[in-house]
């Protein structure tokens, strides 16, 4: 498999074994984050308003997502936050390599975790129905409005924690964002906060 797809299959499947650690490693209440302008932005779940319309920069954004957003996100504030970028060595798929992507992680107290990431190269329609398409393995997928388009929702379980993924072709950028619930909680409840952590996600890469 080319070096390009293979390490952009490796983020389909990452989320069942957890993004990893970025390279940079900052202070999530350092500096301001700037809320993004753009569609969306004063509204308050996927049903407010039609992902499908809306288009996504493939660079970088983590600094564009506002700390209340990742506040509520996690349940609390974060006390980690990282990321790293396109060209930046970082574990895909279990495997150290050069990523063509750009990733955030934050990281709350109660091992929840808000995670949001887009390749860098152009992703095609035809592509990203093959991506929408695919689901790691034990995850099943979960109905609700689009993200983007095409675009999947799915739920993954350990036994101890859920994370409910959502993932959709934004222009031509494919985005994708995670939320891990605290231990105990349900699909249906993180998926509350998801759907809202998935929105800000994409109002903040846009």
């Amino acid at each position: 498999m080319p070096a390009r797809l293979r390490l952009l299959a490796a983020a389909v499947v990452v989320t069942a074994a957890g993004v990893g650690v970025g390279l940079y490693t900052h202070d999530p209440d350092g500096g301001k984050p700037t809320p993004a302008d753009g569609p969306g932005h004063t509204a308050s779940t996927l049903t407010d308003v039609d992902t499908t319309a809306m288009v996504v920069r493939r660079q970088a954004f983590c600094d564009h997502v506002a700390t209340a957003e990742v506040t509520k996100a996690l349940g609390g504030d974060a006390i980690e936050a990282s990321s790293y970028g396109d060209g930046d060595k970082a574990e895909l798929g279990g495997e150290t390599d050069v990523a063509q992507e750009y990733a955030c992680t934050w990281t709350g107290q109660n091992g929840t975790a808000a995670r949001a990431w887009v390749f860098a190269p152009p992703v095609t329609k035809g592509w990203a129905r093959r991506l929408a398409g695919s689901l790691p393995q034990g995850c099943e997928r979960r109905p609700g409005p689009a993200y983007g388009k095409p675009s999947v929702a799915f739920a993954c379980t350990n036994g101890k924690r859920t994370t409910v993924s959502l993932r959709g072709l934004f222009g031509d950028a494919w985005l994708s964002c995670d939320l891990v619930g605290a231990r105990g909680e349900t699909a249906d409840e993180v998926g509350k906060r998801a759907d809202r952590w998935c929105l800000m996600t994409a109002v903040a890469a846009g």
